[in-house]
């Protein structure tokens, strides 16, 4: 069961509840991915009939993951920890836009440009979209790191994702496997999944 929400629309504890209660399950794995909405979610374990776990993935890639990870034959808390722990191997890079000027964390930042996230912290500013992906993707990408899948938003065409593509695997494809995943995602022109 998905229920909806993102930047500015976080879902409630009654949203999570109602998903929970909705889903055809004795236990419910509950994946926020996102910090903000990981409480709302822990608020509904009390009040559930169910049993509910909430992991805390901080991510969309993190849930992707963690998801992957459960295995169907294993009982409720093996599950939970090595979802966790799937989860927190993966290293997570957003790119967005600046609605307004500010400056945050040191960085001074005017509307519009583009903002660079490594695991949800700015890590730098820039106006090349293509050279953002690449300067971030260097810094999530450690020497074990094996995967790096690429979820691109509604305001990238396939066509300027199949350019981004060819770039990131003449620069790092001896090193990983990349996936393009066209997620029409709005806010995020890029959400990168490295692992």
């Amino acid at each position: 069961t998905i229920v909806s929400g993102g930047q500015t629309m976080n879902p409630s504890t009654d949203n999570i509840l109602k998903a929970i209660e909705s889903t055809p399950a004795e236990t419910v794995f509950v994946l926020p991915n996102n910090k903000n909405i990981i409480m709302a979610a822990e608020q509904a374990i009390p009040i559930s009939t169910r049993k509910v776990i909430v992991l805390h993935t901080r991510t969309i890639p993190q849930g992707i993951s963690a998801m992957l990870a459960f295995d169907p034959d294993s009982d409720d808390e093996a599950n939970a920890i090595e979802m966790q722990k799937a989860a927190e191997r993966v290293q997570t890079g957003q790119i967005t836009f600046a609605a307004r000027d500010s400056d945050y964390d040191g960085h001074k930042i005017k509307k519009g440009e583009l903002l660079a996230l490594n695991n949800g912290k700015v890590s730098f500013v820039d106006t090349d979209l293509d050279k953002t992906v690449l300067k971030l993707l260097k810094q999530l990408i450690k020497k074990d790191s094996e995967f790096v899948t690429v979820i691109y938003g509604e305001d990238i065409s396939d066509e300027r994702a199949a350019q981004i593509e060819a770039q990131i695997n003449e620069k790092f494809g001896d090193k990983i496997e990349l996936t393009m995943i066209k997620g029409g995602q709005p806010i995020y022109y890029y959400i990168l999944s490295v692992e």
